[in-house]
């Protein structure tokens, strides 16, 4: 068949290219990164502000748990207020009946805070006291961020 120092030509098995390597990178590699890297430090600035922003929140959900008079928790509220509606609008009324009607509280619970508010004996009932913190809680909880 073949004559003696006969060789099988180089097509039979192609050269094939080099793998190819991951560094260095493309310019649009960098690129992208870097466009992800901004987008996660955008994102992380924002939650932190939002975090600092909601500092009265999580303070004022802590002090729902401390023992208070009638004056404390009116005071509590009325802080509240001053961080959602104008100065002008709650800081305006002494009488804490005009500002209350801005807080989701029962009727019976209202009226009773009016009652007491600067009385000698201002101290609620356990059972007022509870019910107060949980309305109170799922007020805190439902406002808006600011």
């Amino acid at each position: 068949m073949l004559e003696k120092g006969f060789t099988v030509p180089e097509l039979a098995e192609p050269v094939l290219p080099e793998s190819p390597s991951w560094f260095p990178l493309p310019p649009g590699w960098f690129v992208l990164g870097g466009i992800i890297l901004v987008a996660l430090l955008i994102f992380l600035i924002i939650r932190i502000a939002r975090w600092r922003r909601n500092l009265w929140r999580r303070q004022a959900l802590i002090a729902l748990n401390h023992p208070q008079t009638v004056d404390s928790w009116l005071l509590l509220m009325k802080r509240i207020l001053l961080v959602h509606q104008p100065r002008e609008q709650v800081s305006g009324s002494l009488d804490p009946a005009q500002w209350l009607r801005n807080v989701p509280l029962d009727n019976a619970l209202r009226e009773n805070l009016c009652e007491r508010y600067c009385q000698p004996e201002n101290q609620l009932s356990d059972a007022d006291t509870a019910r107060l913190r949980m309305q109170l809680r799922v007020w805190l909880k439902g406002l808006p961020h600011v």
